[in-house]
């Protein structure tokens, strides 16, 4: 390389290494998050429209979103999953870069206008959990983090086996963490922590009742973007 040539990469080299850590790393996400949503048969209408609408508010939460803009690449990606039975997934929101404010708004008004495209079904959740893992073979931002996050009322009723899939998921360097909805079916808050989550830092959030799902929604998202170690008092009891 002749040295005028040599000084000018040494320069632009110094300049580029100069920059702030989020600036050199704006291609990059600190996770990657697919949030896989309930709509089988047990989810009424208005129920699903409580799972989204907790998402879009916290979403929009000024914590969340400084939680987002306080990490390494300030930014994180999203992809929406409707599920039910085996053959009914869909992507409803595509991978989405959320990095401040006006990023997470959008993403909001998006997860608040999407349609439900199922309106029966049964409760696939091994299903889900293949669909949603698939989801990270078309993720365009580099990442060292990749969290699937489950929310439904029920157990698995269809094949393929749930713990299979999650395990399959874990192969793959996926997290997957639960949001149970209690009001439906006994004993969900054991059954999601013993056959559903898995992976390193997985946890579960609970909501009592879809009322109650908004405020675990904004727990949640706090929790996996902030990657905390700490396990709930929730999950202790």
């Amino acid at each position: 390389m002749k040295p005028l040539l040599r000084t000018m990469a040494l320069l632009v080299g110094l300049m580029l290494s100069a920059l702030p850590g989020h600036v050199r790393a704006q291609a990059s996400v600190d996770l990657a998050l697919v949030l896989a949503v309930d709509a089988s048969t047990s989810v009424s209408r208005d129920e699903f429209g409580l799972q989204l609408d907790g998402i879009a508010t916290s979403l929009r939460h000024p914590r969340v979103i400084q939680t987002i803009r306080n990490g390494a690449a300030g930014a994180i990606a999203i992809a929406l999953v409707e599920w039910s039975s085996p053959h009914q997934t869909w992507l409803a929101i595509p991978w989405t870069r959320v990095s401040d404010a006006a990023s997470a708004n959008r993403l909001a008004d998006m997860v608040s206008n999407t349609p439900r495209l199922f309106n029966d079904g049964g409760t696939a959740i091994g299903a889900a959990l293949k669909f949603s893992a698939d989801q990270f073979d078309l993720l365009p931002f580099p990442t060292a983090r990749k969290v699937i996050d489950v929310s439904g009322d029920g157990s698995n009723t269809h094949l393929p086996d749930v713990s299979e899939m999650r395990d399959a998921a874990i192969a793959r360097g996926i997290t997957i963490n639960g949001l149970p909805i209690l009001s439906r079916e006994d004993g969900m808050e054991k059954y999601y922590r013993n056959r559903v989550i898995g992976g390193p830092g997985s946890f579960l959030e609970i909501a009592v009742d879809y009322d109650s799902f908004p405020a675990a929604m904004l727990r949640k998202l706090l929790r996996e973007i902030r990657s905390d170690p700490l396990v709930s008092i929730l999950q202790q009891r």
